[in-house]
């Protein structure tokens, strides 16, 4: 029977990837340990979880003037941070990504000024876009340095484990996660996910 390869696992918490120069030895360390099949865990940088998670908050109280400047300085934070660490063409597909987050984020937002309430799956989702945001800009700064990296991001997997939706969604969403990571692994690419995630891939 042919053996597993382990994933080689680096992980880098909110404290090591505060603002550029974080994820720059971040990236540095890396490119330095890299194996193959290697898997990269980051958590959300600096305070961005609390500042988006407040933000929600703030919404769900019906102050969605508040909420909406909140969730402007941690995209304004996470620009600057990724054009610090990108040439033009990166810079490019990593704004493109971000915009596209941030557009997500502000129509939840939206959503939970419109329900009037936060609840526990509702404050994960929330934190979730601050490990996004993290997950993007540290596979941006990779290819940049010229190592095939690919975020693993995608806002199904977040919601996989909400009580709220099907056992069978849960099961698919959940393999299709691992499936994902396997191949980029296998085919030489570091996939870049969440903290928040690591269980859920490691069990794979």
């Amino acid at each position: 029977m042919k053996q597993r390869k382990i994933l080689t696992i680096l992980e880098f918490k909110s404290s090591l990837i505060q603002d550029e120069a974080g994820v720059s030895k971040g990236v540095e360390t890396v490119m330095a340990s890299w194996k193959d099949q290697s898997l990269v865990v980051v958590a959300g940088m600096g305070k961005t979880e609390e500042r988006l998670l407040e933000a929600g908050e703030k919404s769900a109280d019906q102050d969605l003037v508040l909420a909406s400047t909140l969730a402007e300085g941690a995209r304004t934070f996470h620009m600057q941070v990724a054009r610090q660490l990108t040439s033009n063409h990166v810079w490019t597909e990593t704004q493109n990504f971000l915009s596209e987050l941030y557009e997500e984020f502000s129509e939840l937002l939206q959503g939970l000024y419109l329900i009037g309430e936060l609840g526990p799956q509702g404050k994960r989702i929330l934190s979730s876009y601050a490990e996004r945001a993290s997950v993007l800009i540290f596979a941006q700064a990779l290819k940049e340095k010229g190592v095939q990296a690919q975020p693993v991001c995608g806002r199904q997997i977040y919601l996989a484990n909400s009580t709220h939706i099907s056992k069978s969604f849960h099961e698919k969403t959940v393999a299709d996660f691992r499936q994902e990571i396997s191949f980029l692994s296998k085919s030489g690419t570091i996939p870049v996910i969440s903290s928040s995630l690591r269980s859920i891939a490691a069990e794979g």
